[in-house]
């Protein structure tokens, strides 16, 4: 990593700390940290303990088939470890659980309690890269369901939970990633969290979609492709538009959405307005997203 030497007004040279250290580390203004000589070289190091987010579930007083769900949460909070209580052997739920979440291990069982550790190193420099690969895993699930749906619909049901379990799997990481990370701009982290979130919904959208046709044979005509490759398009132009900043497909990306509304009153009753309601949810959390790049972008 090389960073440039400056030159201040008191003859005092400086260099800029890499980001992802200083968030890593909760790094704030005016806060010491102590440097090494050593020959050549200088070590930075962070003189305070880094803490650790502990939490506790009393299994007691929330229901079973929710457990997850609170583990989830406390996962995307930044939440380190977790004590969990219980009067019954839970290990196989916490097991099946952990299958879910990236980093999370059930690393000791006491009797009746149970310690969720994050043993995944915590390294969330990577952002953008997370980020990226999230939102191509949700246009890439959008493009197999269309071409599955319209052609071999060789698909299942398990076989679509897996994929959707996935998406959820790296959006909980995504949503995780960015509570650890500190932001000067408290606007842009808000706003990130609630753009992992939305796609994670628009995720789920596209598996209600492609599970629609498992359960009740549709009329599928060129009109009802036309009006899934339209909503899959505005979406494809939310990910250019987050990373072009090209203001200009905000209002492309608004005319599509108000064409596949439009598209969708003249489907006939064979060809489902319910299944097409599914693509116009998905261009409208798209429209969501386009807010969202909007208040990064000004």
């Amino acid at each position: 990593m090389i960073r440039k030497v400056i030159k201040q007004a008191n003859q005092a040279y400086t260099i800029t700390l890499p980001i992802e250290w200083v968030r890593e580390n909760n790094i704030y203004k005016n806060q010491e940290v102590d440097v090494t000589l050593q020959d050549r070289s200088l070590i930075i190091s962070n003189k305070k303990e880094v803490s650790v987010k502990k939490a506790k579930l009393l299994l007691d007083s929330i229901e079973k088939i929710a457990l997850g769900r609170n583990i989830q949460a406390l996962y995307a909070k930044g939440i380190d470890e977790i004590e969990i209580t219980s009067k019954e052997d839970i290990s196989s739920k916490i097991i099946e659980i952990m299958a879910e979440i990236i980093g999370y291990a059930l690393v000791s069982q006491n009797k009746n309690v149970y310690i969720i550790k994050d043993v995944g190193g915590g390294n969330y420099s990577n952002l953008d890269e997370i980020f990226k690969r999230v939102f191509q895993m949700v246009l890439m699930f959008y493009e197999s369901a269309i071409e599955d749906l319209f052609g071999k619909e060789c698909e299942t049901k398990e076989s679509l939970d897996n994929r959707d379990k996935e998406i959820n799997k790296f959006c909980l990481f995504l949503e995780r990633a960015i509570n650890k990370m500190s932001y000067s701009d408290p606007i842009k982290g808000r706003a990130l969290f609630t753009y992992s979130f939305s796609l994670e919904k628009i995720g789920d959208e596209i598996h209600r979609l492609w599970r629609a046709n498992l359960n009740s044979k549709i009329k599928k005509t060129d009109k009802l492709k036309e009006l899934l490759l339209l909503s899959k398009e505005g979406l494809d132009l939310t990910f250019d538009f987050y990373y072009t900043k090209d203001k200009s497909l905000a209002q492309k990306i608004y005319k599509i959405k108000e064409k596949v509304r439009k598209n969708a009153e003249l489907l006939s009753k064979q060809e489902s307005f319910d299944f097409a309601r599914h693509a116009i949810k998905i261009i409208e959390d798209a429209g969501d997203l386009n807010h969202l790049n909007l208040i990064m972008n000004d």
